[in-house]
């Protein structure tokens, strides 16, 4: 009975319900919107979703619509709906999933997405997006406009971004909005604007600081609440709604981090993951917990944070979305580990080879031997799935964690 109440205690109050508080709402206010007339886009990542915010266009996710169908098990069943269509089981898993709860609206979480007016992707994510896009603008007969990014080769931060990638990006969102207006019969409101990029830059300040308070031993705060919590920060960041939650898990999480109250009963090994999780099995990471082993920080948290100046949206939007990994060469994500297993304090890495999203797991080999070679850090690749469960292992994945926390211990005895 203590043991049960120490581990309800150590549940963050904040994303406590989460599902049910912000998730559901999220969809209910989608097909409030549709029914009201009001526009409806489908967006896919690495997208500047603060415009259709400013420009009150309501933001649908496909992505993170498969990964609630992963959650509530029902992936599966829309993969194989999507490959009796003679949709190739090696395409990305979110977009057989998504592809799939089409045809079957009625077992769909949340009755299903709602029907886009638009569809509005980039090229700073994968090729997947664009294909998977078109299909669903002629299924629905909706237009889809593709926001052409550079590629930042050289894999530049923030403030070292090459101007003539930052003029030709802001040359992209004028085209963006000469199509969302176009397509709306409405003026973008510059004003708005600047109120959503200040809201936008709050909530990833806000972000940035619950992650600095992650780096506190033992941490406060673990990956299976923020790969819930990661949710507003990508969706639909320009939203008093996002600041008001980040504000409370903050406040709660900086608490914890002061009065040394990990987010584990005992931490023994601090884990970098990279990659996303298996979303229909997020206790995984409660496992974890009971061996002692702790994911301080992952790479999903970080990549779509960015800080934005509202008196100059459409520059901050370059800095904010042409830096993504995703956009860049392996260089880029290689050292985003290597500073998070610095700054975190990480005994070890998690890299997942996810065979429903191949782009995310290019270069893990390359990132394991760098990793090692500068910091002296282990990794560990396990195959996985972030959506459909038929390629997850549980039983060989969580053998070869234990494998790989007794190598840490060891290193951590030998020295």
């Amino acid at each position: 009975m203590v043991e049960a109440k120490q581990k309800r205690r150590r549940r963050l109050q904040a994303t406590k319900g989460f599902y049910k508080a912000y998730i559901k709402k999220f969809y209910r206010d989608a097909h409030k919107a549709k029914a009201e007339g009001k526009p409806v886009a489908w967006v896919a990542s690495t997208f500047p979703v603060e415009i259709l915010q400013a420009m009150d266009i309501f933001p649908v996710w496909p992505e993170n619509y498969a990964s609630l169908c992963a959650a509530k098990r029902v992936a599966v069943k829309f993969c194989e709906i999507a490959e009796s269509r003679n949709f190739s089981k090696d395409l990305c898993s979110y977009a057989r999933c998504v592809i799939g709860s089409l045809s079957d609206k009625e077992n769909s979480p949340e009755e299903g997405l709602p029907r886009p007016d638009m569809l509005v992707a980039s090229t700073g994510a994968c090729d997947t997006h664009f294909k998977w896009f078109q299909y669903i603008g002629d299924r629905f007969k909706a237009p889809l406009h593709l926001l052409n990014m550079p590629y930042n080769i050289s894999g530049a931060d923030s403030e070292h971004l090459e101007k003539a990638h930052i003029e030709f990006y802001i040359s992209q969102l004028k085209e963006l909005i000469d199509f969302l207006e176009e397509k709306t019969d409405t003026k973008l409101d510059k004003k708005r604007l600047k109120e959503i990029t200040a809201l936008s830059d709050r909530t990833s300040q806000l972000w940035g600081e619950i992650q600095h308070y992650r780096k506190t031993i033992p941490s406060p705060m673990d990956a299976r609440d923020a790969f819930s919590a990661v949710f507003f920060l990508l969706s639909i960041p320009g939203s008093p709604a996002a600041v008001e939650f980040y504000e409370r898990l903050r406040n709660e999480v900086k608490e914890r981090a002061e009065n040394k109250f990990g987010a584990a009963e005992t931490e023994n090994y601090r884990l970098v993951w990279d990659n996303l999780p298996p979303w229909f099995d997020l206790k995984f990471f409660e496992y974890l917990n009971t061996l002692g082993a702790v994911v301080v920080a992952e790479t999903f948290s970080h990549v779509w944070m960015g800080r934005l100046d509202p008196s100059r949206p459409f520059e901050s939007f370059a800095k904010k979305y042409l830096p993504n990994f995703a956009n860049c060469s392996i260089d880029r994500k290689i050292h985003l580990i290597q500073d998070l297993a610095e700054e975190f304090s990480a005994d070890g890495v998690i890299l997942p080879t996810n065979w429903g999203c191949r782009m995310m797991s290019i270069g893990e080999t390359a990132v394991k031997e760098e990793v090692y070679r500068k910091l002296g850090v282990q990794s560990l690749i396990v195959n996985m799935d972030s959506t459909d469960r038929r390629n997850y292992d549980e039983a060989q994945i969580k053998r070869n964690m234990e494998v790989f926390l007794q190598v840490l211990n060891e290193k951590n005895q030998n020295g």
